[in-house]
């Protein structure tokens, strides 16, 4: 498991899935865990934390929040 530094920048699917496990696991919690709690399957907390990018966004952002984090957007040019 990484460590993750945050502010955090998220430019594909996969970083927002790996900041959810490693969330996830510091509080240890398990996959069913985290599932039981945003009324979601095993299945999809594994394609999200994967970086499977058919995932629904307010479901991943019910993830987000249950593990403790929190998103910002600012205005800027994108990075290359």
């Amino acid at each position: 498991m990484s460590n993750i530094e945050y502010p955090y920048l998220v430019q594909l699917p996969k970083y927002i899935g790996s900041a959810i496990e490693e969330k996830r696991k510091k509080k240890k919690m398990t996959q069913k865990d985290l599932a039981d709690i945003t009324g979601t399957s095993v299945k999809f907390i594994s394609n999200v934390e994967r970086g499977k990018s058919t995932a629904r966004l307010d479901k991943v952002l019910d993830l987000i929040r249950a593990v403790g984090l929190r998103v910002y957007l600012t205005d800027g040019d994108v990075e290359k």
